[in-house]
């Protein structure tokens, strides 16, 4: 495939843009009060932790912005990274409208300097120095306290938010038990199980008691088999017919490149596609997911699938969630239950 070369001093700026709007980042919102006690706030993604010791982290800010002179003179100043739970926090501070962006400055925490609370995490921080950078500013900042909580990060990427994961208050909504799997792929197979004395395989997988992490789970899971894993993005988000628990499929990265080990009676095997291994496990809901998989992965586009009454959702990495029917590549030839 031949990639035609752009020169990025003589190109439209929105061209560029777009370009680094390619790498996905998280969202942040950068807080701080003028000397007249004025609370200002902007969102950026362009965050970056730059030393530990001493702890420096940097944000960037248009010159054209209308906080510009407020941060250039501000001696303190907050960075809220946020959950994807506060898109809405987000919005209001990328927005132009006046009445948004004061209710979410009213909704601020913090008497001297200004945060967003219950934020993935919030750092503190004392002006270091303000670096020229062409069009906009570095504020290079000191910290000197932190705080952070466990959650799913507020993603961006290509002009658009990206979630990893389910917010809890969905998860509550369902009110059912929930069963954890893993989806490990390598060399273009995927990794089947199945226990002593059955003919039919599964994907890796164990039901999530109270206060357990779905990291630690699959960690330990995929330990037995020989294979250091971790559980990366979820994949697919579901209830087969007649189940009372929700299964959250994540895909799973290994580094390791050791064969699969039987382990407790358990055989451990990679099946590719020319094997058409969805016909070997049960549950028509996962028979479907993985010829999702596969077919995503010819293709080079994947997605995140979540159940719905009316067929079904996937979250692209660049667009808001749409019909399942509506969801490249084609699966006009499919069938039409595959997840």
């Amino acid at each position: 495939m031949t990639h035609t070369w752009v020169d990025a001093n003589d190109c439209e700026r929105r061209l560029f843009r777009d370009m680094l709007g390619s790498f996905m980042t998280g969202v942040t919102v950068v807080s701080t009060r003028s000397e007249d006690r004025t609370v200002r706030a902007f969102t950026a993604n362009s965050f970056t932790s730059v030393s530990l010791d001493p702890p420096l982290v940097l944000v960037c800010l248009a010159k054209t912005s209308g906080s510009y002179e407020t941060f250039v003179a501000a001696e303190n100043f907050s960075i809220s990274v946020l959950g994807d739970w506060q898109r809405q926090m987000s919005n209001a501070f990328a927005s132009r409208d006046p009445s948004m962006k004061a209710e979410a400055l009213a909704r601020l925490a913090g008497a001297d300097v200004p945060f967003v609370d219950e934020s993935l995490a919030t750092m503190i921080c004392r002006r270091d120095r303000v670096i020229d950078a062409g069009d906009h500013i570095i504020l290079l900042g000191a910290v000197n306290r932190f705080q952070s909580k466990n959650g799913q990060p507020l993603g961006y990427f290509r002009g658009g938010y990206v979630g990893f994961g389910l917010a809890v208050r969905e998860l509550e909504q369902l009110g059912a038990p929930l069963f954890v799997g893993g989806l490990l792929e390598r060399d273009g197979k995927v990794l089947l199980c199945r226990r002593q004395g059955s003919d039919r395989w599964e994907l890796p997988g164990a039901a999530l008691s109270a206060g357990e992490q779905h990291t630690g789970v699959l960690r330990s899971l995929f330990a037995r088999f020989g294979i250091p894993a971790e559980a990366s993005l979820l994949y697919s988000l579901f209830q087969e017919v007649g189940e009372r628990r929700t299964t959250m499929m994540f895909s799973v990265e290994s580094n390791g490149e050791a064969e699969p080990e039987s382990a407790n009676g358990i055989e451990a095997r990679l099946f590719g596609v020319q094997e058409r291994p969805w016909e070997l496990i049960d549950g028509e809901m996962k028979q479907g997911m993985l010829q999702r998989f596969f077919r995503e992965r010819e293709a080079g586009c994947f997605g995140i699938y979540y159940d719905t009454a009316d067929g079904g959702r996937v979250v692209a990495l660049d667009g808001k969630p749409r019909p399942w029917a509506e969801w490249p590549p084609d699966l006009s030839a499919k069938p039409a239950t595959a997840r």
